[in-house]
């Protein structure tokens, strides 16, 4: 990309990357949004799937639309007044968001190994009995979990920006390293808002080191953490199925063998897709790389991390065919299949 209009090549390059922002946080805006209406629309329809599926589309939304609304000010002509401020406290906002998902992530995984195990645990008629006796003292625990998912992180975003604190350089102008080339415009440069990028521009106005270290660990933790647990709830899930497979219960599925695994794979792999590009920028700030090596990481951590409310909203509703069906009508409520947990069926049936 070569100068022209009067821009930089860096003034491009963060346009470019602002495009591409908004490009896929609009897919996932759609997705999601999507959930949350028909989650809302259907809820009898839905039932007990209503709950966890609402929750993380509308954290996924909510993240999305922040760091829409924060990457919108690097594509005006002009710094607005309050973008600086806004930047401050909208990527950090917008992580916060993405936390809340990842934690109904291992909350859904939770869930659904908890649901698979416990009903197999007893006889079909003693757990259609004691279904109902322990609905309200689960209900409880888990809306409490809830609570918890969406309060932890909002509670230290709050934290972090009345005690976060911005430092500026005093480098050089010839000094300051950019995406590419000195800007003609350095102020332009170092007040655009993109994800991760004050991590490695020491040039600009920064965070302080112990933030900027906070939201390295932050965020390395977070993906690793969500990562690990499902892996390994999921794992459990597809040993109970195999220990159970010769059952009669699992007889009539048996054709769709590995559908658990299958379904939980692509949850997996969600979550992978959508943050090693960013492991990988945070891994490399560490070190205090030159961001003019990084600039295609930067356009792969913008399509990958947009990505992550359009590609849940297709791994845990759309794909399912039990979603699909309650959605469109061709099924009772989810009430008439109470000996098997929606948890159970979102995994086990095709798509």
């Amino acid at each position: 990309m070569n100068s022209s209009g009067g821009l930089s090549d860096d003034e491009e390059k963060i346009t470019v990357l602002s495009w591409i922002y908004v490009s896929t946080l609009s897919l996932s805006l759609i997705g999601s949004f999507s959930v949350v209406v028909v989650s809302v629309i259907k809820r009898k329809h839905l039932n007990e799937q209503a709950k966890p599926l609402l929750q993380l589309a509308l954290a996924d939304f909510l993240a999305s639309l922040v760091l829409m609304i924060t990457t919108l000010s690097n594509l005006t002509d002009e710094i607005w007044p309050f973008s600086k401020k806004m930047c401050n406290l909208g990527l950090p906002l917008s992580l916060a968001f993405y936390c809340t998902s990842f934690l109904l992530v291992i909350i859904y995984a939770y869930e659904s190994a908890h649901a698979f195990q416990g009903w197999r645990e007893k006889p079909v008629q003693e757990a259609f009995e004691t279904q109902f006796t322990q609905l309200s003292r689960r209900r409880r625990k888990f809306c409490l979990t809830y609570v918890i998912a969406w309060l932890v992180p909002i509670i230290g975003y709050f934290i972090y920006i009345h005690t976060v604190s911005y430092v500026e350089a005093t480098i050089a102008p010839e000094e300051i390293p950019t995406l590419t080339t000195v800007s003609r415009d350095p102020v332009r440069f170092c007040n655009s808002c993109i994800l991760f990028l004050r991590l490695i521009n020491e040039s600009c106005i920064t965070l302080d080191p112990g933030h900027a270290k906070f939201i390295q660990i932050f965020t390395l933790s977070n993906v690793l953490i969500v990562l690990i647990i499902c892996t390994v709830f999921y794992c459990k899930l597809d040993s109970s199925y195999r220990h159970y497979a010769n059952t009669r219960m699992i007889t009539m599925t048996r054709r769709h063998r590995g559908g658990i695994w299958s379904s939980a794979r692509y949850m997996i792999l969600v979550v992978i897709f959508c943050w090693t590009p960013a492991l990988l920028l945070i891994c490399l700030s560490f070190a205090q790389p030159k961001i003019k090596y990084l600039f295609p990481l930067y356009v792969t951590q913008a399509l990958s991390v947009s990505l992550q409310g359009f590609l849940n909203s297709i791994v845990y509703a759309w794909r399912r065919r039990n979603f699909r069906d309650a959605v469109l009508g061709e099924r009772l409520p989810l009430m008439a299949y109470s000996n098997r947990a929606f948890f159970d069926q979102s995994l086990n049936e095709p798509s």
